[in-house]
């Protein structure tokens, strides 16, 4: 029985491996580069569970995309823009914690360690490690990071759009800060598109 149970587990995860390696192989011929240093971020929601995910990986939301019933978010697969990969030496610059709870189905982004400290402390999050980094302040090129929250569903938002922000706000979720400044995207920045199928392993 053990051993069935093993050949079972073997190669459902073999099977997970392998077309997480598709989907990765896959959106690295679809992901452009961004400026030199930065790291463009991907935005996408699940509707079932209300759970909004922002990654600079578009490997990981094409998996999402394909497994866990996400969709791309924005007109060309964001509503963000560009974060640094790696701190400015400057200074200028600080870290983006995304942290995510399964209790609540509800990822967190924030760039306060006394807000991440309580995420995990009081409502059960867990860090699943720094997403970028961004400016402190505003400046030239730069726009800001909204963050909204809808209490009721325990859902996140985040977006550099203002016409979102607004429609947020008039659909239950409330403004509650800018967590920073990303580099704006273009305005022909190409489209994230997920296939409808992705090649077998």
């Amino acid at each position: 029985m053990t051993s069935t149970l093993t050949t079972i587990f073997s190669g459902f995860f073999t099977l997970c491996y392998s077309t997480l390696l598709v989907a990765c192989a896959y959106a690295s011929t679809l992901e452009p580069r961004g400026p030199a240093g930065m790291a463009r971020i991907w935005s996408a929601m699940q509707t079932d569970l209300v759970d909004h995910v922002y990654s600079t990986n578009a490997s990981e939301i094409v998996y999402l995309c394909h497994f866990y019933g996400f969709s791309i978010e924005g007109p060309k697969g964001t509503t963000t823009g560009y974060a640094y990969t790696s701190p400015l030496p400057s200074g200028d610059t600080v870290p983006v914690y995304r942290l995510y709870s399964i209790g609540l189905t509800d990822h967190f982004l924030t760039t306060s360690e006394e807000a991440k400290i309580d995420a995990m402390k009081r409502w059960g999050y867990h860090l699943e490690g720094v997403l970028g980094y961004v400016y402190e302040t505003g400046g030239a090129g730069r726009v800001p990071l909204y963050q909204l929250h809808n209490k009721p569903i325990h859902d996140h938002y985040y977006t550099t759009s203002e016409r979102e922000r607004e429609d947020a706000s008039k659909n239950g979720w409330t403004e509650e800060d800018i967590i920073g400044y990303l580099l704006q995207l273009e305005d022909d920045a190409p489209k994230l598109v997920v296939p409808s199928e992705l090649p077998k392993p």
